[in-house]
């Protein structure tokens, strides 16, 4: 009796369940189980929406590239010249930019010849300017001649553009793009605007420009850095100089002030979208694809968008070409030309350039 009573005694109910001494409170149990189905909610719920983002992504490149115009170069201008001449490296792509004009000829007229070369072996992307005005051969197929480089886009389109400055200068062009100078406008506007150094004269040919074509966006600036908007920015990046605009003479400017514009425009291009929101990147795409020509194919352009994130961190390096140093003016039956008189130093400053080597 008094063992029973005994262990009856010491029994405690607290030994099934633990006591604020450090035993069992399985009462506890629950709150474990309220975090972890929280911490599975709230990854489920960043799960759905990284794919609904994915899914996004893709259904937005996807419509940009479906939106950009195919067109390969003309069969009779390809393969003009001898590849095992041109060089070449695979960590670095060549697209060569045509900013163009619409108007009644066959092929228009290119304004600008841009070569980005996207390095990833060195992380930069490198645009070089090819001068209008260089006298060059054009190894036209019904036979080569020499002319200006200007004339070979103007006689044959892309197509012969290419072929000449690759026989020109034997660096392969991997594709092309050509970009209608409307275009330029819209990129700036959805972008903000860019900034870029311009000096009173400058800022005087956009505001006579502007005049000149009865617009309203005149530019009330000082010499310096400068917030464009895309009609004060398309004004400058195709002030060529050498003409009467508004009444106002500009003729201190040469060809290499122009192209130099031209990499300036680009880069500040460049460093706006750096900082720009990925919405406002796929505006400036969805704006831009319908004036784009190219001869890249869309799984091609597909993958060149999906790593855009990636070169828009890449380094911008700038040059021209011919080089300084290898050529001189001269008018002959071409007209005022750019000579180039050592075309071996003309082709390796380019070379060293892009590919660094």
């Amino acid at each position: 009796m008094d063992e029973y009573n005994g262990n009856n005694h010491n029994h405690n109910p607290e030994d099934e369940y633990g006591d604020h001494y450090g035993r069992r409170d399985l009462s506890r149990r629950p709150k474990k189980k309220k975090r972890k189905k929280f911490f599975i909610r709230l990854l489920s719920l960043l799960l759905v929406l990284i794919l609904a983002g994915a899914v996004w992504l893709f259904i937005t490149i996807r419509t940009i590239v479906s939106s950009v115009n195919y067109e390969q170069t003309e069969e009779k201008y390809s393969g003009l010249t001898d590849e095992e001449n041109l060089f070449s490296r695979d960590d670095v792509f060549n697209i060569l930019i045509f900013g163009v004009d619409e108007d009644t000829s066959d092929y228009g007229r290119s304004d600008s010849m841009i070569l980005m070369s996207v390095d990833d072996a060195h992380r930069k992307i490198k645009l070089t300017s090819f001068q209008r005005d260089t006298l060059v051969y054009v190894p036209d197929p019904d036979g080569g001649y020499q002319t200006k480089l200007t004339n070979a886009y103007s006689y044959g389109g892309v197509g012969l553009a290419i072929s000449t400055i690759e026989e020109n200068y034997s660096i392969r062009i991997d594709r092309y793009a050509c970009v209608n100078f409307q275009s330029f406008k819209s990129i700036v506007d959805v972008l903000g605007g860019v900034e870029l150094e311009l000096t009173d004269r400058e800022i005087l040919y956009i505001n006579c420009q502007i005049a000149q074509n009865n617009q309203t966006d005149y530019l009330d600036a000082q010499a310096g850095l400068v917030l464009l908007n895309g009609t004060q920015a398309l004004w400058h990046a195709r002030n060529r100089g050498g003409d009467v605009i508004n009444g106002v003479e500009f003729f201190e400017d040469t060809d290499w002030d122009r192209t130099q514009r031209q990499r300036d425009f680009m880069e500040a291009v460049f460093a706006k979208m750096r900082s720009a929101s990925v919405f406002r990147l796929v505006s400036v795409a969805k704006n831009t694809a319908p004036y784009i020509t190219t001869n890249m194919t869309e799984s091609e352009l597909t993958s060149f968008i999906s790593k855009s994130g990636k070169y828009l961190n890449y380094d911008v390096e700038q040059s021209s070409a011919p080089a300084e140093g290898c050529w001189g003016y001269e008018t002959n039956f071409a007209g005022d030309v750019i000579s180039v008189y050592d075309w071996q130093t003309a082709k390796d400053e380019l070379r060293y350039f892009i590919y660094e080597e």
